[in-house]
């Protein structure tokens, strides 16, 4: 009886593993439903862009969905309202600008609301996407005094006729690198003071530069729910001049035809050689093998 008793306890906790078990495979392979999100940017002050992502959530990740397309509007759903048309790419995303006629109505507003929306095909469901973008501006700055270099900015909002610093706002302050920006300061994310302002002291002494000197200062405000994605550059002749030398004339592995150093020219022509002589060798001992086989057919059978 107690064998029987703790075989029926054992079947029904597999039954209720291999339950658990089938309804989490039966989540993860059940087809999710797609993302349409928008994101607002503002390089250098200047003409803003929205970027339309499209991603589904597959296992813990999100991966792209490539092929929607989406229609973006100013304000409003409506055909004089069309910003552009997009079909996201194999990244799942696309980029519509502001239009030039689009430029009176955005210069009037503060504040202002974007609309996307997808259009479905047959037997696909439509998605649509809004986010509210307050407009501002970044303002970047540099002092030098006494040796002492600072690098501030400031994020303005516009309230009518006028732009307000916005306190407690958290921004990056870095220097413009080719495989990637370094931090200004010691510290990555600076936060504005009351008075709306972040700085941060320049401490990367001799930083190569240009040719002048020259480096670029940039500030960036990302993925801020009020003000989206902001950023701005300012050139300064903080940096150690480096001389680009060009070595196309001088005998280094990276120079081509006659400059090419003699120990690899050399070695060129003996690997020519002797692969050549090789085949050469080889052809040279066939005609012989086949003479050779000439004149035994010609001897007398004895």
């Amino acid at each position: 009886m107690k064998m029987n008793y703790r075989h029926k306890i054992l079947i029904i906790l597999f039954s209720l593993l291999g339950f658990i078990v089938g309804t989490v495979l039966a989540q993860d392979t059940e087809e999710a439903p797609v993302n349409l999100n928008l994101k607002y940017y503002m390089p250098e002050n200047n003409i803003p862009f929205i970027k339309v992502i499209t991603n589904k959530k597959v296992g813990r990740q999100f991966e792209a969905v490539k092929g929607i397309a989406v229609n973006v509007y100013f304000g409003e759903v409506a055909e004089s309202k069309l910003m552009g048309k997009i079909i996201t790419a194999a990244n799942g995303e696309g980029r519509v600008a502001f239009p030039s006629s689009f430029k009176s109505s955005w210069d009037s507003l503060d504040v202002f609301t974007i609309v996307a929306e997808s259009v479905p095909a047959a037997k696909e469901e439509s998605l649509s996407a809004e986010m509210t973008i307050k407009k501002a501006i970044l303002v970047l700055d540099t002092a030098n005094d006494d040796g002492t270099r600072t690098v501030s900015a400031q994020l303005k909002e516009k309230r009518g006729d006028e732009w307000v610093a916005i306190p407690e706002i958290e921004m990056k302050l870095k220097i413009k690198r080719s495989l990637g920006n370094l931090n200004l300061g010691n510290e990555e994310i600076f936060t504005a003071d009351e008075e709306g302002t972040a700085s941060s002291e320049f401490v990367k002494d001799s930083m190569p530069g240009d040719e002048k000197g020259n480096l670029v200062i940039m500030a960036r405000v990302e993925d801020n729910d009020d003000y989206g994605n902001l950023t701005v550059e300012k050139t300064v002749p903080w940096g150690k001049p480096v001389l680009s030398v060009a070595h196309v004339w001088e005998r280094t592995l990276w120079s081509t035809g006659t400059n090419a150093p003699l120990w690899l020219i050399v070695l060129a022509f003996v690997i020519t050689g002797g692969v050549w002589g090789t085949l050469f060798y080889l052809v040279r001992q066939m005609f012989k093998i086949r003479k050779m086989g000439k004149a035994m057919d010609a001897e007398p059978a004895t």
